[in-house]
């Protein structure tokens, strides 16, 4: 690669109501915490784009990472809108695009994808998954990984050009890629345990007694593979650039 730091611009999709939710810890600064010690020379800038905060110039980074939101991918906020158009920009252009949760749905409903509400209702907690394959920027293959959930909607229907490399008991679209520049996941590397008691507390008054006491358990006894996904999304940000230097 050439000499220039990696630039990788974090598109936070939380709203700032719930920037407190967490002791003030914003996703996008926790992605920042989860990255940066698997490069340390690339560069992280964090747009906030529920707040309506945006790259002026698409070309400015390398790559770019869409977190997590307690809204929903059919909600009609126009900056959902301008998220999902700014996909498709940067796609067009070849740039990588990781997406978590909210973003791995997005990324899913705007290439044709359908996003529904889960079957079995609220995921909240560790849930384990099996990863099927062994993709190229994947140093080491990995059977088996657990990340945190908190989610009440997900991917029913891929889009035609994806392909599902990891799935859960109930989730078989857990994460999928669509070409080599597009690498999206539904679970939560960033968040630490603390985060998800924290969330579930902010949540209870819209859930049921036995989803709180599952989500409990789920937590309780819950583990959290965060290295393992961090460093496979630097790892493929890292993998696709250098690839697209040396054609």
């Amino acid at each position: 690669m050439n000499n220039h730091p990696i630039k990788i611009a974090i598109l936070d999709s939380v709203p700032k109501k719930h920037w407190n939710d967490d002791n003030g810890i914003t996703d996008g600064q926790k992605f920042v915490s989860l990255l940066e010690p698997e490069n340390v020379s690339a560069k992280f800038d964090i747009y906030y784009v529920s707040e309506y905060q945006f790259p002026e110039n698409i070309e400015s980074y390398d790559g770019y990472l869409l977190t997590g939101s307690p809204v929903s991918v059919h909600d009609k906020d126009e900056w959902i809108k301008i998220l999902s158009d700014f996909v498709d920009k940067a796609h067009n252009i070849s740039k990588p695009i990781v997406g978590v949760c909210f973003g791995h749905q997005l990324i899913a409903k705007h290439f044709g994808g359908i996003v529904n509400s889960n079957e079995k209702g609220w995921m909240i907690g560790s849930f384990s998954l099996n990863v099927s394959k062994k993709l190229p920027w994947m140093k080491k293959k990995i059977i088996t990984s657990d990340l945190f959930h908190f989610n009440k909607e997900r991917v029913t229907r891929l889009p035609k050009e994806a392909i599902s490399f990891a799935s859960s008991e109930d989730y078989p679209y857990y994460a999928y890629t669509i070409g080599d520049n597009i690498l999206c996941l539904q679970g939560h590397p960033e968040q630490p345990k603390r985060a998800m008691y924290k969330f579930l507390e902010v949540t209870k008054p819209i859930l049921s007694d036995k989803d709180i006491k599952k989500a409990n358990t789920r937590i309780d006894i819950g583990k959290s593979d965060s290295t393992i996904w961090s460093k496979w999304i630097m790892d493929f940000f890292n993998f696709y650039l250098s690839n697209v230097e040396k054609k």
